[in-house]
């Protein structure tokens, strides 16, 4: 393997790890977030490391799906709804990530279902992601298996 294309290698798993970064971050606000909503399952350690965990994964899978020239012989409709459920995905997450945020801290009253609005759109688009994530690679990966 040449220098260049470990080189290329590292610096994507390192931009990967960013974006689960990023994840994590969102999902840190949004948990803030719920636990102001005072229900006892949102105010512990578990949930926000849950959120946490899914943050991260969504981020990483769903973000950054690979492209390969293998898909461009197949439908393309198929390709191009993975990618609008990512990027709506990751538009609903993060937009309910910086909303969070913002009024996590702008200390911003808002009433429990407010936050549960929050929540819920921020799931939903972390939810998108990791669908849209594991879509394209197990189509990509079956793509592969048949050649």
């Amino acid at each position: 393997m040449s220098d260049s294309l470990l080189i290329l290698r590292l610096a994507r798993v390192v931009a990967r790890l960013g974006l689960a970064m990023t994840g994590a971050v969102g999902a840190t606000f949004v948990a803030a977030l719920l636990m102001r909503a005072e229900l006892p399952w949102f105010d512990t350690v578990e949930f926000t490391f849950l959120l946490i965990v899914l943050g991260m994964i969504g981020a990483y899978l769903g973000i950054d799906i690979p492209r390969w020239p293998q898909l461009q012989a197949r439908p393309a409709h198929r390709s191009a709804l993975i990618g609008l459920a990512s990027a709506t995905g990751t538009f609903l997450a993060a937009g309910a990530g910086l909303l969070a945020l913002y009024a996590f801290v702008f200390d911003e009253t808002s009433d429990p279902a407010g936050n549960l609005l929050f929540g819920a759109t921020w799931m939903l688009g972390v939810s998108l992601q990791i669908g849209a994530g594991l879509a394209g690679r197990c189509r990509i990966s079956t793509i592969e298996d048949r050649c």
